[in-house]
């Protein structure tokens, strides 16, 4: 998706700049706000949860315009613990061009009817996003935009730019890109204000009781020598957008191993996704205990959120799951490497980045769409057992 993104985005913007009178037509309005806001996000879901507070900003700034969100069919369980009804959750499928035509122009029609549109793209330089705020035909469409830097072309697609700051968190840079919706559409960049730390305005969840119970159950039913135990859990995968991410699996064995060993009164669970089912069953025998299991690929997302408020402690790679434990009270040990923490990094106060800081790293950025030349990633390489297992064992006291 990054290539066809590169080389075919950019004649596609040039293209779709041309045709801007067509595609994105003004609609005149009475009122300075438009009916309907929608905010893009497809690639990434951890990403939605760091968006929530763009969200409650687009709701302030637009209380009387419907909200809308654009994301691929796996941020659809997000959106939903966020209070998002169906109605207002577009889906567009990627995986093959009949799936993405059919839901392009069932986009296209159903926000041709939705009044005056304003569309906030959530991924910086992602020239697909870009095109797609302009095929559903929003009249104001705010980005982030090179200016004199080198970042990716984007053709006149963006109305409403704004600067990449690359030491704000993605927390206020979306918030930025809510706010640059409610000014006039310039050349130059909009949102001249200060955007503080979003921490505050990050996603909050608490289950039903009876969820919590039900879960725990299902837990000691499956791996009866976890009753009573303090839960450790384990999030060794990373997205295949950026495997460089990844700590290595072998590593994740040791850490579980020895705080087994050291601690009788803790058990761990695995997570990760369908597609890592296997991954965390090969996982789970190289730990060889009854106090293991692997519940990868058996949750729904309200399940996993769940999951967070029983656990102690997690411990995973810089992937979705720290944005979405970030929204329970769950302490976080997060490892980063080719991606800063400062930028993308944890929202929940109860968490700490392990980060070395090389001079190589961050190596991965929105500039460069999240591709590194690098084959071998020191970064994380270089963050031993001991140090993982040195602050683990603080949250373990």
């Amino acid at each position: 998706m990054r290539r066809i993104d590169r080389w075919a985005g950019i004649p596609l913007c040039a293209a779709a700049s041309l045709l801007l009178p067509w595609l994105a037509p003004h609609k005149p309005s009475n009122s300075t706000a438009p009916d309907t806001v929608v905010l893009i996000c497809i690639a990434e879901i951890g990403a939605l949860l760091v968006a929530h507070p763009a969200i409650v900003r687009a709701r302030k700034l637009f209380p009387e315009s419907r909200l809308c969100f654009i994301t691929g069919p796996g941020g659809k369980g997000a959106l939903e613990v966020m209070g998002f009804p169906d109605e207002d959750i577009l889906i567009l499928r990627t995986d093959s061009f009949p799936e993405l035509l059919a839901d392009g122009l069932k986009l296209r029609n159903a926000l041709s009817k939705a009044g005056v549109v304003h569309a906030a793209v959530l991924e910086p330089f992602t020239r697909f996003s870009h095109l797609v705020s302009t095929w559903v035909g929003a009249e104001r469409r705010s980005g982030c935009h090179r200016f004199h830097n080198e970042g990716g072309y984007l053709g006149s697609l963006v109305t409403n730019p704004v600067v990449f700051n690359s030491h704000l968190h993605a927390s206020q840079t979306y918030v930025v890109l809510v706010e640059a919706l409610a000014e006039d559409a310039s050349s130059e960049p909009r949102v001249k204000q200060v955007i503080p730390s979003q921490i505050r305005n990050r996603a909050r969840f608490q289950p039903p009781q009876q969820q919590q119970q039900a879960l725990q159950e299902r837990i000691v039913q499956q791996a009866p020598e976890l009753d009573g135990k303090r839960l450790v859990l384990l999030n060794a995968n990373a997205s295949d957008i950026v495997p460089l991410r990844k700590w290595p699996l072998e590593r994740f064995a040791e850490v579980g191993q020895r705080l087994l060993q050291g601690c009788n009164d803790v058990g761990i669970i695995l997570t990760g996704t369908p597609a890592e089912q296997n991954m965390c069953t090969q996982l789970a025998e190289q730990l060889d205990s009854r106090r293991v299991l692997s519940l990868a690929g058996q949750t729904t997302f309200p399940e996993l959120l769940t999951l967070y408020t029983l656990g102690t402690l997690l411990v995973t790679n810089d992937s979705g799951p720290v944005h979405f434990a970030s929204s329970t009270n769950i302490p976080i040990l997060a490892l980063y490497g080719p991606e800063h923490p400062a930028v993308f990094g944890p929202m929940s106060p109860k968490a700490t980045s392990l980060y070395l800081g090389l001079a190589c790293s961050p190596c991965i950025t929105p500039y460069n769409q999240k591709k590194s030349s690098c084959t071998h990633n020191r970064c994380l390489l270089d963050i031993t057992v001991e140090m993982v297992l040195e602050h683990a064992r603080k949250f373990l006291v």
